[in-house]
């Protein structure tokens, strides 16, 4: 398991520590890298994402920096895991059972980011009633259908 000491960095309202080269390549390389990252005696699951040339950069989480004390300027201790578990959120019943219908809805489904598939399951579960859940089940899949023949990332 890597592990590396870095400062934090505030990024907008972000902080985030650069990933040592030498990391990255004992991860395997790539632009965008699915990690479990251990700091601050917790554990998150998390992307290196790019930082400019050959940087990877990794975004820390507030609410495991808070308990600890932590943040900018300060120095933690990091030991990545590359993830190789699946990022696709199960899709509810109704959901699934729409797309079988819809080909389209589904490819485009299918191709969109994992935040993009947990936006849709969160419309759904949000819906109070089974109305309201009918009619965003409807609207997602038309507006998947619709960008079936570009990437599907705004609902």
């Amino acid at each position: 398991m890597p592990a590396f000491t870095a400062t934090i960095v505030k990024l907008s309202v972000l902080r985030s520590v650069l990933v040592p080269p030498k990391i990255v390549a004992a991860l395997g390389g790539g632009t965008h890298i699915p990690v479990v990252a251990r700091y601050a005696d917790a554990a998150t699951v998390s992307t290196l994402n790019p930082a400019g040339g050959h940087r990877r950069r990794l975004v820390l989480q507030m609410d495991v920096l808070r308990p600890a004390k932590l943040d900018t300027g300060d120095r933690i201790k990091i030991e990545l895991t590359l993830d190789r578990s699946s990022r696709h959120q199960a899709l509810p019943v109704d959901l699934q059972r729409a797309l079988q219908f819809r080909p389209a809805a589904a490819a485009a489904l299918e191709r969109a980011s994992p935040s993009t598939r947990r936006i849709v399951v969160e419309l759904l579960e949000e819906s109070r009633t089974p109305e309201t859940r009918a009619r965003r089940l409807e609207k997602l899949i038309e507006r998947l259908a619709e960008n079936s023949p570009r990437r599907a990332t705004k609902i």
